[in-house]
């Protein structure tokens, strides 16, 4: 419809990965006054060296929750197990389903050449799902949409077998500390497990968007 609010759905793969790579994003368009939606593919319930299993996820999601309320969106986790997450066909069901309930404009995910499976599965579910958003008979029981959303990728420093190379950006300035009120609600992540050091090559963790 012409006069509805422009709808931001950013697809990722971990409970901390839609604000981490697109925060300044959804900052912007928060204050804009359009619709904001955070996925997470899994509920992120390995991402941490002492906790792990219901615990974690249960404490992902609620620091999920308060990222989104720091700008006024929605997160959203689905209960798949973090680092396990596979491109099936009920999995692209569910992104088909996600995608025509929440009717985006515009959608984010990550690059098909990353270094952690759930990323790569997450951007392979959104891909094989795209075209598919706008079949009738494809998971009939959600309403078709008439015309599919633009998709993006989110931003990260890989270069095999090619590099990222951004064909818009916007100066995330105006809204940091929101970005980094957002990333300071992820405790888990930011002060517990990624301080400690488990990096793996080439991981992309300069970019914030």
């Amino acid at each position: 419809m012409a006069d509805r609010s422009p709808r931001l759905l950013i697809l990722g793969a971990h409970p901390d990965d839609a604000d981490y790579a697109a925060g300044g994003l959804a900052a912007f368009y928060r204050r804009a006054g359009h619709v904001v939606h955070m996925v997470s593919m899994t509920n992120g319930d390995a991402g941490h060296h002492l906790t792990f299993g219901p615990d974690l996820a249960r404490r992902r999601l609620g620091e999920a929750n308060a990222a989104a309320a720091v700008i006024g969106a929605t997160y959203e986790i689905l209960d798949l197990h973090d680092g396990e997450l596979l491109p099936t066909i009920e999995n692209r069901r569910r992104v088909i389903a996600l995608i025509r309930v929440f009717m985006p404009d515009l959608v984010l995910t990550h690059r098909p050449n990353d270094y952690h499976p759930d990323h790569r599965y997450t951007s392979q579910l959104l891909q094989d799902a795209a075209y598919m958003v706008t079949v009738p008979a494809i998971v009939p029981d959600v309403p078709h949409l008439a015309a599919n959303p633009v998709v993006a990728y989110l931003p990260d420093d890989f270069t095999r077998p090619y590099p990222f190379e951004p064909t818009v950006a916007i100066d995330v300035g105006p809204v940091f500390d929101q970005i980094v009120s957002m990333l300071h609600c992820h405790a888990s992540q930011f002060y517990e497990w990624l301080p400690r050091g488990l990096k793996c090559a080439n991981t992309g963790r300069r970019w914030m968007m």
